[in-house]
C-alpha cells in the first residue's frame, strides 16, 4: 500500500515538473521563434492589447495557410496525372508495323457444304452460323430446337476450320517493304469472332498464351525470319537477328508499305456476315487478339484501297509508379496477372472477363473466347443459345463489373487507319501490278481487292502519363504558402520540436536522475547543511532538493566531497602558524579569512553544477 502511494505521488510530481518545464520552455520559444508574430506575443514589455494583436495576426494567418494547403491536397489529390506530348519523337523503325488481320465476310465455302442433306447435324450447325437472328428471335422454341442438337457432337470451331476459305486462297500477291514475299510463309489462319482469318506480324501463340509457352515448335518461318518477343512496355531485346518478326518499316509510304492482293472467290459465297461481299481488315497491335467482327474496316471487291496509318502511343514515367492504379488509371505490365494470356493489355483482360462470365453462365467457353479454365469444355450447338442470350447487353451486369478492373495500359501501342479507295481497272491497259493486270477484267471487278497499308510520317510523338503535381512541386507549393504567411520553414520544426518537446523532456530525465542521487546520499545530506550564528541551538538542515532545484550530478557531489578534505587540511595548517602578525592585511590573515569564507560559500559555488571553481 506505501510502495503504490509513493508511486503515485511520484507520478504527480513528474507531472507537475514536467509541465512547468514546458511553460518554462512555451516563453523561451515565443521569444526566440523566427516564425512571425509569435515573438511580440512572448513580449512581455508589450501590453496586453498588443500582445492579443499579435496574437490574433498569427491565428488568422493559420487559417488562412491551412485552407490554401487544403486546395493543394485536393488538386494534388484528385488530378494526380497529367496526360502531355512526349517530348522525344518515336521512329517508326523502333516499333512493329501494325499487325494486319484479314478475313473473308463469306463464312463458309459453298462447295464444301452443298452435299450436306436437309436436317443433318452439318445442316443444323450451318443455320446457326448463317441464320443468327432468326435463331435468337425463336427463344419460345428453345427448348424443343435443343432436343434436335443433344445428339449433335459437331464441335463449331472444327467446322469453321474446315469449311471457310483458307489463307493460300485468298491471298494472291503479297509485297512488303518494296519485296515480293511468299503469302504463306507471312501469314497465319487464326479464329477469330468473324470465323477463319488471316494474320500478318502477329505473334505466335507460344508468345501470346501461358498454355502455349513450353511449345517445342520452331518459330523460325521459311523466309528465315525470326520471332522474338516485343511488348510496349520493354520494347525489342537488345540483341536482334538479321531477320525477326514482328517486323518492322523500312520507311514511310506505299512502297515501303504492305501490299496484298485479295481473292474473295464469289462462286464460293455461301452466307456472309454482313448484308454483302467483301472482306473486313482489322490493324492492331501484334501482342492484342483481333476482335474483328465490330472494330473491322470494310473492303469492298473491285476497289484498291489504301490504308494510311498514325501511330498512337501511350508511355509512363516511372515515378506514377508511386500512384494509386485508381489515381493514375493505368497499368504496368508487372501489376495484373491474366489467367490465359502471357501480357497484359486491356482488350486481353476484358477478354477473360466475358469468359469468365460465360462459364459461370453456360458452363462452357465458346471456341473464339481464351480459354481461362482447363477443365472447361468448349461451347456446343447445345450451348449457343445460352451463349447468346448472356451475350446480350441487358444480361451482363457482372461483367460490366469485372470490366471495370480492366484498366488501360500504362505503356500502349494502337493504329488509326484512314481509308480512301478507288475503282479497279475495267479496260486492258499496263497497270502498275503485273499479277492484277493479267486477270480478267470481270473477274477483277467481282471478286478482287487490292490493299495498300503505309505510314504517313517517319516519327510520332506520342501521349505522355506524368505526375501533375509531384513531391518536390507539392512542398514547394505548402513551402511557399507557409513561408509568405506565417515566416514557417524547416529550421522553424526543429525549435518547435526543441523547445516544446526534447528540451522538457531532457529537464525531466535530469531531475528524475538527480532524485536517484539524493535517495543513495541521504544519510550524508548533513554534508550541505548551512552554518547558523553560534547563539543558535538548532542548526537549519536545507536538502539539497530544496536549494538545487534543477538538482546535482553525481559528478559535481565527489568534486565537492573532495574539497571539503582539502579545505580541512588547509584549515589545519594554518592554524599551526604563529598569531604574531595580528595586522589584517598580514599574509597569514587574508590566508585564513580566504579559508573561512571558502568554506561558508562552498556549497553554493560547487554544487550548483560545478560551472565555479571555489579552489
Amino acid at each position: 500500500m506505501e510502495r503504490s502511494v509513493s508511486t503515485r505521488s511520484k507520478r504527480q510530481a513528474s507531472s507537475v515538473f514536467l509541465l512547468k518545464s514546458f511553460a518554462r520552455s512555451l516563453r523561451q520559444f515565443l521569444t526566440q521563434t523566427s516564425l512571425h508574430g509569435l515573438k511580440f506575443v512572448g513580449d512581455s514589455n508589450l501590453s496586453s492589447w498588443e500582445r492579443s494583436f499579435f496574437f490574433g495576426s498569427f491565428v488568422t494567418a493559420l487559417i488562412i495557410t491551412v485552407h490554401l494547403i487544403s486546395n493543394i491536397y485536393v488538386k494534388w489529390d484528385s488530378t494526380p496525372v497529367i496526360i502531355g506530348i512526349s517530348p522525344h519523337a518515336t521512329s517508326i523503325l523502333k516499333v512493329p508495323f501494325p499487325a494486319v488481320t484479314i478475313c473473308n465476310m463469306n463464312q463458309v465455302q459453298r462447295s464444301l457444304v452443298a452435299n450436306y442433306r436437309e436436317g443433318s447435324n452439318e445442316s443444323t450447325l450451318l443455320k446457326l452460323l448463317c441464320d443468327s437472328d432468326s435463331w435468337q428471335s425463336n427463344e419460345f422454341n428453345e427448348e424443343l430446337d435443343g432436343l434436335n442438337f443433344a445428339g449433335n457432337n459437331l464441335r463449331i470451331s472444327d467446322f469453321v476450320s474446315n469449311h471457310s476459305q483458307s489463307c493460300e486462297r485468298m491471298l494472291l500477291f503479297c509485297r512488303f517493304s518494296a519485296v515480293e514475299r511468299n503469302c504463306s510463309h507471312l501469314f497465319q489462319q487464326i479464329l477469330t469472332d468473324e470465323g477463319l482469318c488471316c494474320a500478318f506480324n502477329f505473334q505466335p501463340p507460344e508468345f501470346l498464351y501461358k498454355p502455349f509457352a513450353n511449345n517445342p515448335r520452331n518459330l523460325t518461318n521459311p523466309d528465315g525470319f525470326e520471332n522474338v518477343k516485343w511488348d510496349p512496355e520493354a520494347g525489342y531485346p537488345e540483341k536482334l537477328p538479321s531477320k525477326f518478326y514482328p517486323a518492322t518499316s523500312s520507311g514511310t509510304g506505299i512502297t515501303l508499305g504492305f501490299t496484298a492482293v485479295l481473292d474473295a472467290q464469289m462462286s464460293e459465297y455461301y452466307c456472309s456476315s454482313t448484308n454483302g461481299p467483301g472482306f473486313k481488315v482489322y490493324f492492331h497491335n501484334p501482342i492484342e487478339v483481333p476482335m474483328v467482327k465490330e472494330a473491322g474496316l470494310i473492303t469492298a471487291l473491285g476497289y484498291e484501297t489504301n490504308f494510311r496509318i498514325e501511330m498512337v502511343r501511350a508511355e509512363a514515367v516511372p515515378a506514377i509508379r508511386s500512384i494509386s492504379r485508381d489515381g493514375r488509371q493505368c497499368l504496368f505490365n508487372n501489376e495484373k496477372e491474366l489467367i490465359f494470356y502471357s501480357l497484359y493489355t486491356r482488350l486481353n483482360c476484358e477478354n477473360e472477363c466475358l469468359a469468365a462470365y460465360l462459364y459461370d453462365t453456360c458452363s462452357c467457353i465458346p471456341y473464339d473466347y481464351p480459354q481461362i479454365y482447363s477443365n472447361a469444355s468448349t461451347c456446343n450447338m447445345l450451348d449457343t443459345f445460352c451463349v447468346r442470350r448472356a451475350q446480350r447487353a441487358e444480361n451482363r451486369p457482372s461483367w460490366v463489373k469485372c470490366r471495370k478492373q480492366c484498366l488501360p495500359s500504362c505503356f500502349d501501342l494502337n493504329y488509326l487507319a484512314s481509308g480512301f479507295a478507288f475503282p479497279l481497272a475495267s479496260d486492258n491497259f499496263q497497270l502498275a501490278n503485273t499479277l492484277v493486270e493479267r486477270i480478267n477484267k470481270t473477274y477483277l471487278s467481282e471478286n478482287i481487292a487490292v490493299i495498300n497499308v503505309y505510314f504517313r510520317e517517319s516519327v510520332y510523338y506520342g501521349n505522355t502519363k506524368n505526375a501533375y503535381v509531384g513531391l518536390t512541386e507539392f512542398l514547394s507549393n505548402v513551402g511557399g504558402v507557409m513561408g509568405l504567411f506565417m515566416g514557417f520553414s524547416v529550421i522553424s520544426l526543429a525549435e518547435i520540436l526543441y523547445f516544446l518537446i526534447l528540451k522538457p523532456l531532457a529537464e525531466l530525465f535530469v531531475w528524475k536522475r538527480s532524485s536517484h542521487v539524493d535517495l543513495v546520499k541521504s544519510l550524508k545530506h548533513n554534508a550541505f547543511a548551512i552554518e547558523q550564528p553560534n547563539n543558535s541551538s538548532n542548526p537549519t538542515i536545507w536538502h539539497t532538493r530544496e536549494l538545487y532545484p534543477k538538482g546535482i550530478s553525481l559528478e559535481a557531489f565527489e568534486r565537492g566531497r573532495k574539497m571539503k578534505v582539502v579545505l580541512h587540511k588547509c584549515m589545519n595548517s594554518a592554524a599551526q602558524f604563529p598569531r604574531q602578525h595580528p595586522h589584517p592585511h598580514h599574509p597569514t590573515s587574508i590566508w585564513m579569512g580566504l579559508l573561512k569564507q571558502t568554506r561558508r560559500g562552498w556549497h553554493k559555488t560547487e554544487l550548483v553544477g560545478g560551472k565555479k571553481d571555489a579552489a
